[in-house]
């Protein structure tokens, strides 16, 4: 009689293997989650600095006007687009 020392049997190891790959998931879940709220956050802060850099050209404020554009550069620096 062989005996097998450290060996799972095949329902444990597709048990385990379920568990691994619910873990896997479960990290590109958090992930594309954080990558969506990273984007709205984005887009929110561009649709921000769109309307104030608007009023500013509309009011003829050069110096506010320089520095949202300033900002709105290092936005799309940081994150593309």
């Amino acid at each position: 009689m062989v005996t097998l020392k450290n060996e799972k049997s095949y329902s444990e190891s597709v048990k385990s293997l379920s568990m691994s790959e619910m873990k896997n998931d479960a990290v590109v879940q958090e992930l594309l989650i954080d990558m969506i709220i990273l984007e709205s956050v984005l887009n929110t802060k561009k649709n921000i600095l769109a309307k104030q850099i608007d009023e500013a050209l509309d009011t003829k404020d050069k110096p506010l006007f320089l520095k949202l554009s300033s900002e709105m550069n290092v936005l799309l620096k940081q994150f593309g687009n």
